[in-house]
């Protein structure tokens, strides 16, 4: 979580101030929610996944709601550091980052290329981008939807997983072969050392291992960080020797809160959801 206390000391040094309004929980799909209300009175809203690993009892929460959101982190800080906390401060980093990350001018005028591109087309769904046919890509999490993609582009796509790889086996009674090959998380450094373009989950965030993951893809050519969980202000990021961020940026607005709390989580192709394209500026990424 080194990268998440950067960035909100970053934050803080912007002086990117606010109160937390408000959190949002679930736990059919991973996501913790938060809200920010800046001293404008305007809102930030940012998420991070979970794992599924939430308490029973989250009435703590109660309590840290219209306090400085500063002074929140700092509580948080103070407790036991576990995946849900970490997805709570990822979360509440990310809330504080909306004003920059929504805002493609202001993360040029802090030095970095940004584009938006708003769902259903996001730039994550079309690998060409950045994969050659060439390439042996290596993805941190299996993605139902950029694992086939990138499979039909690339020389080869290897996988590592944390969960159990039999919920990953496939029967097929025709045999069709695949350049697909899935791994256990524990041959990260064996798969990322070998890779010339990496995808890497923004879950690592809060599960703690992104660090190892940037020290075993050194060698590649691209690493690129996606998802919700990586909409925090992209300066420790690149600093660690990240490529390209995908962030999953949501719409800060009630409507969206609505249909995200009534589908239980389910953001996927929600109407003004999009994602960015940031790159250190005259970074080449072809």
């Amino acid at each position: 979580m080194d990268i998440v206390k950067e960035t909100i000391k970053e934050l803080r040094n912007l002086d990117i101030n606010g109160t937390l309004s408000n959190v949002v929980i679930t736990r059919l799909e991973p996501w913790t929610l938060s809200y920010v209300r800046y001293d404008d009175g305007t809102t930030g809203c940012g998420v991070a996944n979970n794992e599924l690993q939430v308490p029973d009892d989250v009435s703590f929460i109660r309590d840290l709601l219209n306090l400085n959101a500063y002074d929140v982190i700092s509580e948080l800080e103070r407790r036991e550091s576990n995946v849900f906390i970490n997805s709570l401060l990822a979360s509440i980093a990310s809330a504080l980052s909306y004003r920059l990350m929504n805002d493609e001018d202001a993360l040029r005028g802090k030095g970095y290329d940004a584009e938006t591109h708003v769902f259903p087309n996001p730039p994550f769904l079309d690998p060409s981008k950045f994969v050659k046919g060439s390439d042996v890509v290596a993805m941190v999490g299996f993605h139902m939807l950029v694992t086939p993609l990138c499979a039909e582009i690339a020389k080869e796509v290897h996988v590592t997983e944390l969960m159990d790889l039999k919920k990953l086996s496939v029967m097929d009674s025709n045999g069709e072969k695949s350049n697909i090959k899935i791994f256990p998380a524990e041959k990260n450094e064996e798969v990322l050392s070998g890779a010339d373009v990496v995808y890497i989950t923004g879950e690592t965030v809060v599960n703690g291992t992104i660090e190892d993951i940037l020290k075993f893809s050194r060698n590649a050519r691209l690493r690129i960080l996606y998802g919700p969980t990586s909409a925090f202000y992209p300066k420790g990021l690149f600093e660690r020797g990240v490529d390209i961020s995908l962030p999953i940026i949501f719409p800060n607005t009630p409507d969206f809160r609505r249909r995200f709390v009534q589908s239980r989580g389910w953001w996927y192709f929600m109407k003004d959801t999009k994602q960015l394209l940031i790159k250190r500026r005259f970074h080449d990424v072809e």
